[in-house]
């Protein structure tokens, strides 16, 4: 599978808050979790984080989640982009019933019935353009193993009381293995991947898989998932065979670009648990033991991914630590558009485990994932097998005498070789470089703009080859016209680098002022703005009651006037210029005071001058991205228009 380079995205995390169910409303229980009106921001005692959407309680409504978080990665399948969608949280707090995996039991609300829907709806709209093809796959992952619950060799499940009895193995079948290809593509060996031509179809292996999956009873949830399940969507899409020929029976080359294949995977997590709350025992404590580890290596999976700081310098992430984390390296940091859904309880008997499952799910919105377009190989291969014809074509009219010397062609050759002989030279250097040192971004834009000059080069000299076998074409034409599509190639390149630089800049100047406008705390300087002015009325109010009491000194002195208590008068002197130097002193800490309420309000000033500094660079960086995105989609047509007057050229010579 060849695929093509993409554009960073963020996972999107939402959250969805279950009601309260009728064991919770028994015991008491009371809603610990507040949604902030009007924005995606849940509250839990003193905690309070932002997502991309919340679901339930006064957030938005639950039918509105499949249209803005799935809907858009079912879009994508059908342009060739990997998708997943992850529903995580405590044992009973309503994942399976948000996925639909709980076959019959599930509501048409749910996602994975809407997913049906939206891809039949689509798949009927484009079966006149192209052929379609729709598999499926259910796996499990109990006790570090994954199991195929759709192999018709296993028998299904039963429970008695509270016993679960799995499936047993097929004596002589291997087990399902894991394995990772040569493109980094993560597949299971030995599961069953079944086609489908209906959607009655696939929600009948849906129910089959779901009744088939490990559960169990516990004290928080009367059937409890056991095991971790990932239900896979495989669409495959290619020309339809009338539109890979053209009229006079070439292959049209352009077609072959649209063969795309691409992956959702529904992950419905088995819940977190406690087993004194759950009151597992035997083999359900077991069970638990084995979610919890899988839960764990996954919460150090999203750690590691989340932390910028570990993401540039390259730091290990531990994929290998479990089973599920394995089968998730595509869609955590790798090639997917991932959505996590993380379902919490609202009951405030469950406030510990909801607070650490939004911790968990805000560390996942710092993930970035790269999807890219995956296509099928028979696209490159057919690439491949036009320059060698072209090729190939070019030495035959040598050998005929078609014009063209053995000697151009010769020169042509040596030429291919030196241009390569310096690509690998390049390549090797460059290699070196990485492994010695973290190269700066304008180091690796710097060889890679110098490797992307050498591969135009050597793809203008492979048309020169074919350019000759045109006898009535003049030779300065050819080159010509090689000369100018790689001039073409490298403004290009040149232009990508200077934006990207300029991109890196404003980032920088970006992450600086932010940094600065964070020294200044804006919830500090109201707590602060409120201390001083409690401040100045207590100054106020001390200032009074001092002048008041110098006041009653003075009206004794006076009356003490006539003589008969001479030493009274000077003990309240003196007492009167202890209070004249306090309220001097008041006097001094109260326009302290004033100063610092001034310096402040400029400080607020110069936030407010520091925010819109901000809102200007990121209206900068916006500007910036969208002429980067509108040069490369220029460049893109222009070099489709170019590859098609060359294949025209091509034709005609062919017909000469």
């Amino acid at each position: 599978m060849t695929m093509e380079s993409g554009e960073d995205c963020s996972v999107k995390v939402a959250v969805h808050i279950r009601p309260l169910i009728g064991d919770e409303k028994l015991q008491g229980c009371k809603d610990c979790v507040t949604v902030v009106p009007r924005q995606p921001q849940v509250q839990i005692g003193t905690h309070s984080f932002t997502f991309d959407h919340v679901y339930g309680s006064t957030g938005s409504p639950s039918s509105s989640m499949f249209d803005e978080l799935v809907a858009p990665l079912v879009d994508g399948l059908f342009q060739g982009y990997n998708g997943t969608v992850l529903a995580y949280g405590q044992t009973g707090s309503g994942k399976t019933y948000t996925m639909g995996t709980g076959g019959r039991d599930g509501s048409q609300n749910s996602i994975i019935p809407q997913v049906m829907n939206a891809l039949f709806h689509k798949v009927k709209k484009l079966k006149h353009q192209a052929e379609l093809q729709l598999r499926v796959s259910f796996i499990e992952i109990l006790k570090e193993e994954v199991k195929d619950l759709l192999d018709p060799g296993s028998p299904g499940k039963a429970e008695s009381g509270n016993v679960h009895v799995a499936k047993l193995a097929i004596p002589g079948k291997p087990p399902i293995q894991i394995r990772e290809g040569s493109n980094g593509v993560i597949t299971l060996v030995g599961s069953t991947e079944i086609d489908v031509q209906t959607q009655k179809e696939m929600a009948a292996y849906l129910e089959l898989g779901s009744f088939s999956r490990a559960t169990g009873s516990t004290n928080m949830n009367n059937q409890s998932s056991r095991s971790h399940a990932i239900f896979t969507i495989t669409l495959e899409q290619m020309p339809k065979p009338s539109q890979i020929f053209s009229v006079d029976g070439m292959p049209n080359e352009d077609m072959f670009e649209d063969y795309l294949c691409a992956k959702l995977h529904l992950v419905d997590l088995a819940g977190s648990e406690r087993a004194k709350r759950t009151g597992s025992d035997g083999l359900r404590f077991k069970e638990g033991v084995h979610i919890n580890r899988g839960l764990l290596a996954l919460g150090n999976v999203i750690s590691a991914l989340g932390d910028e700081k570990k993401r540039k310098d390259g730091a290990h992430v531990p994929y290998r630590d479990s089973k599920l984390t394995r089968l998730l390296q595509d869609s955590l940091g790798g090639n997917s558009r991932t959505v996590m859904i993380a379902c919490i309880s609202p009951a405030d008997i469950n406030a510990e485990e909801t607070l650490n499952t939004l911790k968990y799910a805000n560390r996942a919105r710092n993930i970035q994932n790269k999807p890219i377009v995956n296509r099928n190989p028979m696209s490159n291969e057919m690439q491949r097998m036009r320059q060698q014809l072209d090729y190939l074509q070019a030495e035959l009219l040598c050998a005929r005498g078609g014009g063209t010397s053995n000697d151009e062609v010769q020169y042509l050759k040596e030429r291919i070789l030196w241009l390569e002989t310096t690509n690998e030279d390049l390549c090797r250097e460059l290699d070196e470089y990485r492994s010695r040192f973290s190269l700066p971004e304008h180091y690796t834009t710097k060889y890679g703009t110098d490797i992307a000059r050498i591969e135009g080069l050597k793809r203008s000299l492979s048309m020169e080859l074919f350019e000759y076998q045109m006898v009535d074409s003049p030779k300065g034409d050819n080159y010509k016209e090689t000369d100018e599509e790689a001039d073409k190639e490298w403004e290009h390149t040149i232009l990508q680098d200077t934006m990207g630089r300029e991109l890196n800049e404003l980032n920088k100047r970006l992450q600086q002022k932010e940094f600065e406008m964070k020294t200044f705390g804006g919830l500090e300087s109201n707590a602060l703005k409120q201390h001083f002015g409690k401040k100045l009325m207590e100054l106020e109010d001390e200032k009074r009651s001092v002048q008041q009491e110098r006041d009653r000194l003075l009206d004794e002195v006076e009356s003490l006037a006539d003589g008969h208590f001479l030493k009274l008068p000077d003990t309240h002197a003196h007492k009167l210029k202890s209070l004249e130097a306090q309220i001097l002193d008041l006097k001094k800490k109260q326009e302290s005071q004033v100063q610092l309420l001034k310096q402040k309000q400029r400080s607020e000033e110069a936030a407010k001058k520091l925010q819109e500094e901000i809102q200007s660079i990121k209206a900068q960086k916006v500007q910036l991205q969208n002429r980067i995105k509108q040069e490369a989609e220029l460049f893109r047509q222009w070099k489709a228009s170019r590859e098609k007057e060359l294949l025209q050229l091509r034709k005609e010579g062919q017909k000469k």
